[in-house]
């Protein structure tokens, strides 16, 4: 169940980001094609097998997993103020990309780090599953679930409203796709409560909300893509 979750939220990625490559050739919004990458890298090194190969080339001392959690961050915060914006949300934008916002990714990013390099990571493990517990391990999984759920708390507010108001229904759904992936991002940063007899919960969390929040990104891009076609379609028979 979870290898299918994690290779079909690689293939819809990596799907969108070829869609995104003509327009990125044209110049239009080469940041949702930069988006787009980065989150098929996210993916691809949660995957085991291309994990095990990417930290072989690395060391074989998981830093590919300190690469993922720093994807990640540049990952969410260039969603965070795309999203931001395209909904009108400026409280959120501010909370994301202002002196309160980049603290929080500063702060996270330097004590990620140094709980990574305090702990014995030799020998590679994918999602570091098989290495010693400990605080220094737990606060490090604690660190990778908390940007990604403060950037999802700042970005809720502002999809909430874009649901609940009427306009294109491909637009409202994919915002609910993508509030569901936000929600759920939000819901794990509990995971350190659930039960070791259902921790499969945290996966099949996690990459829902993966995919919840790809999808919901790409109809989103593709509701505003027919929108402009139409408007211009409109325009020049006037």
């Amino acid at each position: 169940m979870i290898a299918v979750l994690q290779w079909a939220t690689l293939f819809v990625s990596l799907t969108l980001t070829a869609v995104r490559i003509p327009s990125a050739i044209r110049g239009e919004n080469r940041m949702m094609l930069v988006l787009f990458v980065l989150i098929s890298l996210d993916i691809l090194l949660s995957i085991e097998g291309p994990y095990m190969l990417i930290d072989a080339w690395l060391g074989d001392f998981n830093v590919a997993n300190l690469l993922l959690r720093f994807l990640l961050y540049g990952t969410f915060l260039l969603m965070g103020i795309k999203v931001a914006r395209a909904f009108a949300s400026p409280g959120g934008e501010r909370a994301i990309r202002g002196p309160v916002g980049l603290a929080v990714l500063g702060v996270t990013a330097v004590l990620t780090a140094f709980f990574f390099f305090s702990m014995d990571t030799s020998d590679s493990t994918v999602g570091l599953s098989e290495l010693d517990p400990g605080p220094a391990l737990d606060i490090y999984a604690a660190l990778g679930r908390f940007y990604p759920g403060y950037v999802a708390a700042c970005l809720v507010p502002g999809m909430w409203r874009s649901v609940r108001r009427s306009g294109p229904v491909l637009l409202r759904a994919a915002s609910a796709t993508l509030l569901l992936g936000l929600g759920l991002l939000i819901v794990s940063q509990v995971f350190p409560l659930i039960p070791a007899s259902v921790g499969w919960l945290r996966p099949l969390i996690n990459y829902s909300a993966a995919l919840a929040s790809t999808i919901g990104l790409g109809g989103i891009w593709l509701s505003k893509a027919i929108a402009h076609r139409t408007r211009s379609a409109v325009t020049s028979t006037q």
